[in-house]
């Protein structure tokens, strides 16, 4: 293999191949990163079996070939490089030479045949969604994911195209975060792709306000792919059924709150300072007629706190998880946000001052009356 790239190309794209390598396993070939060298471009691959990350940059190829390359000792040399063009070069021994403005560095390479082969698509099921609205759409609704293994299908998020919308739904069994956009011309479908895709295809989307590079979506029964501009993700999909979450949301509300999202998110998080895996606390909410009542108490210290807002309904006292509460406030895209209410032991319901689109549901925890 022999061929001059720029490094500034290069040192774009190393970061986020290399998040779909895996430090932790004993097949040295999960921790490479795989170059081909071919026509006018360099192909750089990451692969853990369950995530790939594949991408291209522009090079000047003269001698076309294949090798693997430790992901972290790579990306650190290049970007330890002198700026400027870097001539790449294997011999037969799999040792990777890399010069470049008077520095020449060398590298053991790794015979590409222990690499495994990326998932291939055989159905052409998919979707096209916007960048920014997809990037949107998981910021919202990320944070819900469950963390719990022995229910692997909530460690995702379930995409479900229907009826010209694209929901995307988060649970655990605590909390849950909907968000639901119209998206015209797809084909109904469902899937559930894992929380570290999500953020790995996050990180990638980029600010496209006029749509010329829409998110592709490629899958079959068992993988998916996301074709992101120069980017593609490549994700197993978890398999089991998501519960329906509609019966979750909360319906019947006693009480309505409108209250402004700045201060709700200062006081929380003002609570939070208590609050660690040695000391969990709830924080206690007393809803009344144009004020809220927050108070967290522990060992460490204490809060109180009193913001205004506007109510109707019956008054209310209830406890939360503080970072539940915090997470799906935080996600809210508005200057206010709706809490709406049924009793002190059900599920509540928060939503943006206006618009029905993002829908979060937080389980209560009891506290003091």
């Amino acid at each position: 293999m022999k061929f001059t790239c720029q490094k500034t190309d290069l040192c774009d794209v190393l970061p986020n191949v290399a998040k779909a390598t895996s430090m932790k396993t004993p097949l040295e070939a999960l921790a490479a990163i795989r170059l081909r060298a071919q026509g006018q471009e360099l192909e750089l691959t990451g692969y853990d079996l369950e995530l790939g990350i594949r991408t291209q940059i522009p090079a000047v190829v003269t001698e076309e070939d294949t090798i693997l390359v430790d992901s972290r000792l790579f990306s650190e040399v290049v970007r330890r490089m002198p700026d400027g063009i870097l001539n790449i070069i294997t011999d037969e021994h799999l040792k990777i030479t890399i010069q470049g403005g008077g520095t020449e560095c060398q590298l053991a390479g790794m015979n590409a045949d222990e690499y495994p082969e990326l998932p291939s698509i055989q159905q052409h099921q998919g979707a096209v969604i916007p960048q920014n609205l997809l990037k949107n759409m998981i910021e919202q609704t990320i944070y819900a994911v469950s963390l719990d293994e022995t229910k692997p299908v909530f460690t995702g998020e379930l995409l479900e195209f229907a009826n010209d919308e694209l929901n995307m739904v988060a649970l655990d069994n605590y909390r849950m975060a909907l968000r639901t956009e119209p998206l015209a011309g797809q084909d109904p479908m469902k899937f559930i792709v894992p929380a570290k895709a999500l953020r790995e295809i996050q990180h990638l989307l980029e600010e496209d306000d006029k749509n010329e590079n829409p998110c592709t979506i490629r899958l079959d029964n068992h993988h998916a792919i996301f074709e992101i501009h120069r980017y593609f993700v490549y994700t197993r999909l978890l398999a089991g059924e998501f519960v329906n979450y509609r019966r979750s949301i909360p319906q019947g509300n006693k009480t309505e709150i409108t209250v402004s999202r700045r201060e709700l998110m200062d006081s929380l998080e003002r609570c939070a300072l208590l609050i660690s895996e040695k000391n969990k606390t709830a924080v206690r909410f007393q809803f009344e007629e144009g004020k809220i009542l927050i108070s967290c108490q522990n060992v460490v210290g204490s809060v109180d706190d009193q913001i205004p807002c506007d109510m109707t309904g019956e008054k209310m006292i209830i406890g939360f998880n503080n970072r539940y509460l915090l997470d799906a406030v935080r996600a809210v895209q508005s200057d206010k946000v709706r809490m709406f209410l049924t009793a002190a032991d059900r599920a509540v319901k928060v939503m943006e001052a206006d618009g029905e689109s993002s829908i979060a549901v937080v389980m209560p925890v009891q506290v003091r009356r």
